[in-house]
């Protein structure tokens, strides 16, 4: 998925914290979303000592965006279904994924249309149709 194994780890721990972050706007992470984030570790291959040392302190790891846009796209849709995991979507929660959104490269539309879907189907599934449609109108 990326270059270097070094970097590769720093990308992936830049990820676990900006997801521990934003579950950490409601002052504690609820259990859901705890659990959802190790599920997150576990899908990029960080092992439990990893996500244990991100935990512990978030914010000595940045969120460094990789070079291709699938690659992007699956961090912002990581921060957007942690944001919405809880069944609760706070405004500052909405804050931090623009921020992210940003600096991963993504139009400001396109995060604000993604967080209109997730708060849109908050309490149910997102169809599938739902994302993809948001995402069509700014594809090139």
């Amino acid at each position: 998925m990326f270059e270097d194994r070094t970097e590769d780890l720093e990308r992936k721990k830049g990820i676990i914290a900006m997801l521990i972050k934003l579950a950490n706007v409601d002052d504690n992470a609820v259990a859901i979303e705890r659990r959802f984030i190790m599920d997150v570790a576990e899908q990029l291959g960080l092992g439990r000592a990893d996500l244990t040392a991100v935990a512990k302190n978030p914010d000595e790891f940045e969120l460094k965006p990789p070079e291709g846009e699938q690659e992007r796209m699956n961090i912002l849709y990581y921060l957007l279904f942690t944001m919405r995991v809880d069944g609760v979507i706070k405004e500052e929660e909405e804050r931090l994924c623009y921020k992210a959104g940003l600096r991963l490269g993504f139009n400001e539309q396109l995060t604000a249309d993604l967080i209109r879907v997730m708060k849109t189907y908050l309490k149910e599934d997102i169809p599938e149709e739902a994302m993809l449609d948001a995402i069509r109108k700014y594809l090139n």
